[in-house]
């Protein structure tokens, strides 16, 4: 009997046992999942306002976009008034000039002469024009056109600078013709491709640059210098200082389009301000040797476009970018943005 009682004791004993250490492992394993939970809790609580916090960049980011939207319509609606008031003036009195006049544009050779710019449709690219001065209002000068298949222009650029492609129509094209002083000071016809998108900002560009006595050597269609290839001819234009927008070309050293294909990107005065890269070693390059006496921008030299200059702050205040703030390679030329 005693031995019976023993095992009894025994057995409940460890039944004890069993239980006690049951619960204290349950009890570990609560308080480490309360623990997980209270961290999972905090995590939550961060990523909540982390969340926000982009919700509210976003919606930042949003209006600084609506503001910057809305600009861009006032100075669109602006010319659109500027061009209705000019188009009434010269309903009143006859004139020739529009905002979207027509005229004959003709390759032409570059007048260094000097021709009274009494008849618009007269003018070419590369007139020197006289009779016309930076405080007149010069923007019956300043036109865009539609270019169509079998026109002038189009018979210039088919199979050039502009191809048969699936990312830019003709239709998305405008042929710009527009005033710039040279490097003579002396007021010159210039001629441009750009995309539809931003014609208007274009001409109200080069007017206010106009406006500035901005000297550029020269503003012909890439076309001009046609070598048999985009590439090529890109770089027989720089090395004429030739200033231009539209090229259907991939960008330098290839893998994607350039956004001149586009018509959305403009070089100035190339040789002032030339295209530059840097080896891993720090060795600094640059394509074109008629650039070497402008490769270091704190010299001083004329035409050299800089950082606040007015050429810069003007393509700014029209929301375009510049390469000369680019890293690595830098393009002193190169202003650009996108609109298509």
């Amino acid at each position: 009997m005693r031995v019976v009682k023993y095992i009894l004791t025994v057995v409940l004993t460890a039944l004890c046992l069993l239980c006690a250490g049951t619960c204290v492992y349950l009890m570990t394993q609560v308080l480490e999942l309360r623990d997980e939970r209270a961290q999972l809790e905090s995590e939550n609580t961060a990523k909540e306002s982390a969340i926000a916090e982009l919700r509210s960049s976003l919606e930042e980011e949003q209006d600084r976009s609506s503001s910057l939207e809305s600009e861009l319509d006032l100075y669109r609606e602006t010319l659109t008034t500027q061009n209705e008031e000019q188009a009434e003036d010269d309903s009143q009195t006859g004139s020739q000039g529009s905002q979207e006049a027509e005229i004959t544009v003709l390759p032409g050779e570059e007048n260094t002469e000097g021709t009274e710019a009494s008849d618009l449709s007269s003018l070419v690219p590369g007139d020197v024009i006289s009779g016309v001065s930076s405080g007149d209002d010069v923007s019956a000068y300043f036109t865009s056109a539609v270019i169509s298949v079998g026109d002038e222009v189009y018979a210039r650029i088919y199979g050039k600078s502009y191809q048969d492609n699936d990312y830019i129509s003709l239709e998305d094209l405008r042929y710009l013709m527009m005033l710039h002083y040279n490097f003579d000071h002396e007021v010159q016809v210039g001629e441009m491709i750009v995309h539809k998108n931003i014609a208007e900002e274009v001409l109200l560009i080069f007017q206010e640059l106009f406006a500035a006595e901005y000297e550029i050597q020269s503003m012909f269609l890439i076309d001009n210098y046609w070598t048999g290839d985009a590439d090529s001819t890109d770089t027989a234009s720089i090395e004429e200082n030739n200033t231009s927008c539209f090229n259907y070309r991939e960008i330098t050293g290839g893998g994607s389009l350039s956004n001149h294909a586009y018509g959305c990107a403009i070089d100035i005065n190339p040789q002032q301000n030339p295209y530059i890269w840097y080896d891993s070693d720090g060795s600094l390059h640059y394509a074109h040797a008629n650039a070497a006496a402008y490769i270091d921008r704190t010299s001083g030299a004329d035409h050299m476009i800089l950082y606040g200059d007015i050429c810069y702050n003007t393509f700014a205040k029209y929301k375009f970018s510049w390469g000369g703030n680019w890293f690595n390679p830098v393009d002193y030329q190169h202003f650009e943005i996108v609109a298509y």
